[in-house]
């Protein structure tokens, strides 16, 4: 009886040991940075349910494998040859895993590779196989401009000031700076102008006035409407208007110039600005001033002579301006 069993076991062990023989092989040829018992235990038990045997032994020399295995940890990738090299799989271990888990990811991508060698015929071309990386979404919100706890906001522009009298209209050029502090939801500020009107003459039979006007204002502001077209703004405040007057006597066909008089007027005034962005720190802007003369400029030769109109500007001057602005300070997007 005794001899009966030990004979059934040996049939057993030399059958088993035929049929894992005649099993495919494949070589786990180099693991980096290390061999890996853990790698080789999960591949093991992978192939075995496909019926191929795993060698770790170093090497394909004199081996009839199906396939030999290289894993790069460091790179993620994984190289998986037919010893004649007519396929060539490569996989790739996505980079968010690792440890165990980077581990049973190359042992599966491995037995999937080695499962397509098995269904595959030597003829067929080379075939490369990869896993994709994971697409990143960027998530973080653009970045927002750099605001400053001040706004300073510069600008030329082109005008015209009504005078009144016989000086009907006088051209002239502006530039100002808007000092601003924003404070809830209104964006206070002080506006600091100089206009100036290079000249206009008042033309009589025997006398010529040739005046000049430079006006200083002073300004503080509110932000009245705000919205995607722009913002009204408007203020009140004051300053002063020189006036220069240069008398040029007529003698025949020639002017005899006499001392130019000078007169300074104390004013007060308001404005009403619209701003229309054309960038982030670009307006375009239209204002329209009306200035009150506390002392209205008098004659200052005399009575007007009957041959000539008078030159006196009127008490209230409106006006207009149009230029461009930039803020190279922004206190408010």
């Amino acid at each position: 009886m005794n001899a009966r069993c030990s004979l059934a076991v040996m049939v057993l062990l030399t059958s088993a040991s035929a049929f894992a023989q005649g099993r495919p092989v494949a070589v786990l040829r180099e693991v980096k940075p290390a061999p890996s018992a853990a790698l080789e235990a999960s591949l093991r038990e992978m192939l075995g349910r496909l019926d191929v045997n795993l060698d770790p032994s170093a090497g394909d020399g004199g081996v009839p494998a199906l396939a030999v295995v290289d894993v790069d940890f460091a790179t993620g990738q994984i190289v998986v040859d037919s010893p004649s090299r007519v396929v060539t799989i490569r996989r790739t271990v996505p980079r968010e895993v690792s440890g165990d888990v980077a581990t049973e990811t190359a042992a599966t991508l491995i037995a999937s590779s080695i499962d397509v060698l098995l269904h595959t015929d030597p003829p067929r071309q080379p075939i490369r196989v990869e896993v994709p990386e994971p697409i990143v979404v960027q998530t973080e919100p653009p970045a927002r401009p750099k605001l400053s706890p001040v706004g300073l906001d510069l600008g030329v522009g082109l005008g015209a000031k009504l005078l009144g009298g016989s000086s009907t209209v006088d051209f002239g050029g502006s530039v100002h700076a808007l000092l601003s502090i924003p404070h809830g939801t209104q964006l206070p500020g002080v506006l600091a102008a100089v206009t100036f009107q290079p000249g206009f003459d008042l033309e009589g039979d025997t006398v010529t006035l040739r005046g000049s006007l430079l006006s200083l204002r002073l300004f503080v502001q509110l932000e009245m409407i705000r919205w995607k077209y722009g913002r009204l703004e408007a203020g009140a405040g004051g300053g002063l208007d020189r006036f220069g007057f240069t008398p040029l006597q007529r003698e025949g066909e020639l002017f005899r110039q006499t001392g130019t008089r000078v007169s300074v007027a104390p004013i007060l005034g308001g404005l009403i600005t619209y701003r229309f962005p054309v960038g982030d720190t670009v307006h375009l802007f239209a204002s329209v001033l009306v200035d009150g003369d506390l002392r209205p400029a008098r004659m200052m030769m005399g009575a007007p002579s009957p041959d000539m109109n008078d030159p006196r500007p009127w008490a209230v001057r409106p006006s207009l301006q149009l230029g461009v602005s930039f803020a190279p300070l922004r206190a408010r997007e």
